[in-house]
């Protein structure tokens, strides 16, 4: 009898053989991880920790030192009104989540484009797409950062929430080191009360965190409205005392009467409210010697209104727009505004909507949804001749470069049913001859909607 037999052990199943396969390379490919990641030798905001304005982890978190009024100052005409160009150019294009480029659409994509949607276009109870994207565009342009909140929920239909925040409420961890089991982020109740007003630590997960305008030396980004903050206290400050002399607040003469006592000053009030004032009349008086010494110009110069639109246009410098969307509209045409505008949508609103389209790719659809071969995708950012595009589009289907469905795509319209609408023209021209030299024609060619 073969006692070695008796001890050895039976074979291992077919699952544990699979489960044991699994498992090691997922340690494999966690050692590969760790052993091929480099270690940064750079510290992460330098001048902050030589300063001493960098708190350390276990203590505070970072804070950005905010003007207290800057919220006030964004609800001033011309920073509301550089803040709806924004907010109404970039909410009024056609989003929707789309496929990626290169990628075949098929049954499971089409059911993530669904449910991606019902998430981002129903993002709560109380906002839809529009009213949560306004808030963010208004933060970004007003502290530099829009924040919101995302939650994963039970239901398989619409598993994400999306909350927009108060950006100027969150503060960062700058040390941050990529754990995610680490909070990132503090949300604090009233602005920079740390350590004072209870507070909330939240993960990277759980909060999407825009900038804009990123910098190296700070976690934080600077808004247009930051930039424009000292323009707009001396635009207030020059329209309040414009709008006092225009009121006649701010008296422009001094009359100065000669030998005159309390009494004759007081008689003399008193001559000018009852006959002079609103009558119309010619004044005259007599005495040894009365002067009438100006205080303030007369004319328009005195109200300093070129001084005024000369600040208007730092604002709009500061927002990166044309001074006439704030409404300095002298010496402009029709071509000159036409390439104002078009200068504009280029180098303000189509940055700062990829911006935004980048970081709910990122963080929402790819990041938490875990959706990689879709995203959300703004349509008529680049706009254009429509006739224009029609006769390169024309062009370009002539000679065989082009299908209907890919033209409609870059339109965001959806797909024809009909085959045509994935043949270049030529296959469509062999289509036709062929049905033409049978004497029938396929209804599911013809079926073009």
């Amino acid at each position: 009898m073969d006692h070695t037999k008796l001890h050895q052990r039976p074979p291992p199943s077919r699952w544990t053989r699979i489960k044991r396969a699994v498992v090691g390379a997922v340690r494999n490919i966690a050692a590969a991880r760790r052993r091929n990641e480099p270690n940064r030798e750079t510290t992460p905001y330098a001048r902050m920790r030589q300063t001493g304005t960098w708190n350390l982890r276990g203590s505070r978190p970072t804070i950005k030192p905010m003007p207290a009024n800057l919220r006030y100052f964004s609800r001033t005409p011309y920073a509301g009104r550089a803040i709806q160009f924004y907010t109404r150019s970039i909410c009024s294009l056609d989003w929707a989540v789309t496929v990626k480029k290169d990628v075949k659409e098929n049954s499971e994509i089409r059911r993530q484009i669904e449910v991606t949607s019902a998430c981002l276009f129903s993002p709560n109870h109380d906002d839809s797409f529009t009213s949560l994207l306004q808030q963010l565009i208004e933060d970004l342009l007003v502290c530099g950062a829009g924040a919101m909140e995302q939650q994963v929920g039970g239901d398989k239909l619409r598993p994400l929430w999306l909350w927009p925040v108060d950006a100027l409420s969150i503060q960062i961890y700058a040390d941050w080191d990529g754990d995610e089991s680490k909070p990132r982020y503090f949300q604090t109740f009233g602005y920079g009360n740390v350590g004072i007003a209870q507070g909330k630590d939240l993960l990277n997960r759980e909060l999407v965190y825009m900038r804009d305008r990123i910098t190296t030396d700070s976690p934080f980004a600077f808004g247009a409205l930051e930039v424009a903050f000292q323009s707009i206290n001396r635009l207030l400050g020059v329209a309040e005392y414009a709008g006092d002399i225009a009121a006649n607040a701010h008296p422009e003469n001094l009359i100065f009467i000669q030998n005159a006592d309390q009494t004759v000053i007081e008689a003399f009030r008193g001559y000018w409210r009852n006959d002079i004032e609103g009558q119309g009349q010619t004044p005259v008086i007599g005495g040894a010697d009365a002067k009438v010494l100006n205080l303030r110009g007369t004319t328009d110069e005195a109200l300093f209104l070129k001084y005024q639109e000369f600040v208007i246009r730092e604002i709009a410098v500061a927002f990166g727009i044309s001074a006439q969307n704030l409404g300095v509209e002298q010496n402009i045409n029709r071509n000159n505004g036409e390439v104002a505008e078009d200068r504009d949508w280029d180098l303000s609103i189509k940055p700062v909507t990829r911006t935004i389209a980048a970081y709910f790719n990122r963080e929402v659809i790819w990041g938490r949804l875990g959706f990689s071969q879709i995203e959300l995708t703004p349509g008529g950012l680049d706009r254009e001749d429509e006739k224009a595009t029609a006769d390169i589009y024309e062009k370009e289907y002539k000679n065989n470069a082009i299908t209907p469905n890919e033209y409609r795509a870059r339109r965001n319209m959806p797909p024809l049913k009909s085959k045509f609408g994935d043949m270049i023209s030529a296959d469509a021209q062999i289509a036709i001859e062929a049905a033409r030299g049978a004497k029938t024609v396929n209804p599911a060619l013809t079926n073009i909607e």
